[in-house]
C-alpha cells in the first residue's frame, strides 16, 4: 500500500492526476525515510486478507512498550474489521508479555473510536493530534 489509501484526500486537488500521484509518492517516501530513521528496529508489514495486500503496519516492540507507529488499510477494506482483528493480536502480544501499547492518531481519524472502544486512552493532546495508551 503506497498511495492508494491517501488519494480520495487528494482528488479534489486543482492539479493533474500525474501531479496528485507524484506529490502521494513523495509522501509516501519521506514517511518511510522518516520512520526508518527515527523507529529503529521497528517492524514493516504488509497487511494481507486472502493473499491481497489491503494495508501496511509499523510497530516498535520495546522493553516495556509496544509504539504503534503506523498502521493503515485501504479505504475500501475501512470498516470490514481488518484494523480491529490486527489491533486485537498486538494487544493481545503486549497483554502477554506485560507491556502497554501507545499511539498518536490525528484528532479527525475515525481509527480514534476504534482505539477507545479497544481500551485506549487519550494521555496528551496536540493541536493536531492525541497521544493514547493501552493498559493490559
Amino acid at each position: 500500500m503506497t498511495i492508494e489509501g491517501r488519494w480520495a484526500e487528494f482528488a479534489p486537488l486543482p492539479l493533474s492526476d500525474a501531479h496528485k500521484r507524484m506529490l502521494l509518492e513523495q509522501q509516501h517516501l519521506a514517511r518511510q525515510h522518516h520512520y526508518r530513521t527515527f523507529y529503529t528496529g521497528a517492524d514493516f508489514s504488509v497487511i494481507e486478507l486472502d493473499g491481497e495486500p489491503v494495508g501496511r503496519l509499523c510497530l516498535l516492540r520495546g522493553a516495556g512498550d509496544h509504539l504503534l507507529v503506523d498502521i493503515a488499510v485501504l479505504p475500501e477494506r475501512s470498516g470490514q474489521g481488518v484494523g480491529g482483528a490486527l489491533l486485537e493480536s498486538i494487544l493481545a502480544e503486549a497483554a502477554a508479555l506485560g507491556r502497554s501499547v501507545s499511539l498518536r492518531v490525528e484528532h479527525t481519524n475515525p481509527a480514534r473510536r476504534l482505539y477507545e472502544r479497544k481500551g485506549f486512552r487519550e494521555t496528551a493532546r496536540h493541536e493536531i493530534d492525541a497521544e493514547m495508551v493501552w493498559r493490559a
